[in-house]
């Protein structure tokens, strides 16, 4: 192999996430559930829990989406590749605290902004998300489907901001747009998956997992890009931390 077909180092950070992420979080997950103990009704023993059952929706979330076929998402393959593989990472962070993740999450984020600067990626992610989430469904998991449906409008009043835009630039707050897109997505496919759900124990727990991802990750502000200010700003700041007698 030459040189010049070498993969370049975001294309293989995306990669090992891509192919490996949700066994690496699955493992990540079950190492941090793996000291609950489901006994102890203490209140340091349930806030665990809680942490706990976050992460565990986590990796509910991730397995919806993967098993969806991949031919199924058309023209948002690429960008939603990318888009998830960052999300994978940045949940793996919150689960073991994985230095080697959350260096990952940067490169992931600007690998995703390349695409998602661009209006055809951009449209194509969104309208997967609005595909998968489907019509309005009845009972609990209307809960669930109303907020992806709300975050996607939101989504859409920033779009402006972000199509055309300097990836460089706006990958200042890239992050927050590469999470948007990637959590649209994978919770849609979680309402999906539990609208499809055959039985009663299974549709209880994806219903339970939807509406509490969708709660964790979507009740937010729209995403809002960064402007060349706002990183003149935060270079402003670090160069002052590190300037002894420059901050109070």
């Amino acid at each position: 192999m030459s040189a010049r077909s070498l993969p370049s180092a975001p294309d293989h950070v995306a990669a090992v996430w891509d192919a490996a992420g949700l066994g690496i979080l699955e493992g990540a997950v079950t190492g941090f559930a793996s000291a609950a103990d489901l006994l102890d009704g203490s209140a340091w023993a349930n806030a665990r829990r809680e942490e706990i059952a976050d992460r565990v929706v986590d990796v509910m979330a991730v397995r919806a989406w993967h098993a969806l076929p991949q031919l199924s998402h058309g023209r948002a393959r690429r960008v939603a590749r990318r888009c998830i593989a960052y999300s994978v990472a940045a949940d793996t962070v919150r689960a073991d605290g994985s230095g080697t993740a959350r260096a990952d999450c940067w490169t992931l984020t600007t690998h995703a902004l390349e695409l998602l600067t661009i209006r055809e990626h951009f449209d194509a992610a969104a309208h997967r998300a609005r595909e998968l989430l489907g019509v309005a469904p009845q009972g609990r998991l209307l809960a669930a489907w109303q907020m992806v449906d709300d975050a996607l409008g939101a989504l859409g009043t920033t779009r402006h901001e972000w199509v055309g835009a300097d990836p460089a630039t706006v990958a200042a707050a890239g992050c927050v747009l590469v999470d948007r897109m990637s959590r649209l997505l994978i919770a849609a496919a979680l309402v999906a998956q539990s609208a499809a759900a055959e039985s009663s124990r299974a549709t209880e727990l994806l219903v339970n997992a939807a509406r509490r991802y969708s709660w964790n990750h979507l009740r937010r502000p729209a995403p809002e890009a960064a402007t060349p200010t706002h990183v003149q700003r935060s270079a402003d700041l670090v160069h002052a931390f590190l300037t002894p007698g420059s901050i109070p």
